[in-house]
């Protein structure tokens, strides 16, 4: 009997349980969220590719030309040219008749094109208001950048013909010590070792890279006009431009004016790292910012090599 009993119990006690059990499961069915797809999660299935460009040349549009630099003086300094001027600069028809043909279906004509425009007598301002009004097809307007930084990087630079050093601390005037003259340029005629140069074209030099900046931004057969001074013998009488200094140096002071020669006769190369030359540095500043504002991604620079299309094709030995 006992047992019974047990054996009653047990089971009374488990169909309990088990109507609990599948109460509570319907009760929570019924208020269960339906579930929301993540925006995030990756779909189950395989789908097919959504709002790809359609196939051609894309155009260029406002998000390309929007891409600035920071603020409006920074974007000027950097690219040579204010932005919202070079949107209404007008540009010759001949100029654009040459960048339609940048995307000439023909690869030897969207070469000469290219060419063309390297060797064309107009400011790099021209082609960034090209690049900066738009409407130029994906191809136009890869070419016109790489054009862009051919002449930029390439433009001739000017040279004194000179190796220097600072005037260092034996004179009190600070400036550029004439070290040596270098054969079949202008130095050769109107400069000596022992000259220390102090300004050019009223702008103070003393070191180096001043003189390399501002030398190297003008162009071969620009006139350029120097103070100098120069040293004479201990005995020479006191009178204007003499100079006197500790340990009895004696210098005339001096201005030279002359048109400068041309970097490549310097046996330079242009593609050698830009360290020590601002000019250099400065250059590639400018093709980075260049394709940061018009390219399709920024990017770092080198030199170009030229196209070998045809003999004028060639850039300058040496800018």
């Amino acid at each position: 009997m006992t047992h019974a009993l047990r054996s009653f119990a047990l089971s009374f006690v488990l169909g309990v349980a088990m109507a609990f059990l599948a109460t509570a499961s319907s009760s929570a069915s019924a208020v269960a969220p339906v579930p929301v797809q993540d925006a995030k999660a990756k779909p189950t299935g395989r789908a097919g590719p959504v709002g790809l460009p359609k196939a051609g040349v894309p155009r260029q549009d406002a998000l390309v030309r929007g891409r600035g630099l920071g603020d409006r003086d920074s974007l000027r300094l950097a690219l040579g040219s204010d932005p919202e001027s070079l949107r209404d600069f007008a540009v010759p028809r001949w100029v654009r008749e040459a960048v339609a043909r940048l995307g000439d279906a023909d690869f030897e004509g969207r070469e000469l094109a290219s060419a063309e425009l390297r060797a064309m007598a107009i400011s790099n301002e021209v082609l960034m208001a090209v690049l900066e009004q738009g409407g130029l097809d994906e191809e136009q307007r890869n070419r016109l950048l790489r054009v862009l930084r051919w002449r930029v990087l390439y433009r001739p630079r000017g040279a004194v013909g000179i190796r220097m050093e600072p005037s260092g601390t034996a004179i009190t005037l600070r400036g550029v010590l004439v070290t040596e003259v270098i054969r079949g340029l202008p130095a050769e005629q109107v400069l000596r070792v022992g000259d220390v140069i102090l300004d050019i074209d009223g702008q103070r030099i003393t070191t180096s890279a001043d003189l390399i900046g501002r030398v190297q931004r003008l162009q071969p057969g620009d006139p350029i006009r120097m103070r100098v001074i120069r040293p004479v013998p201990a005995d020479t009488p006191d009178g204007p431009g003499i100079l006197r200094f500790e340990g009895d140096r004696v210098f005339e002071e001096i201005d030279v004016e002359f048109p400068l020669g041309s970097y490549e006769k310097l046996g330079n190369d242009p593609s050698a790292s830009a360290i020590g030359n601002p000019e250099t540095m400065r250059r590639r500043g400018r093709v980075e910012a260049i394709w940061a504002r018009w390219g399709t991604s920024p990017r770092s620079v080198g030199i170009p090599k030229p196209l070998e299309i045809e003999e004028r094709d060639e850039p300058p030995a040496k800018p």
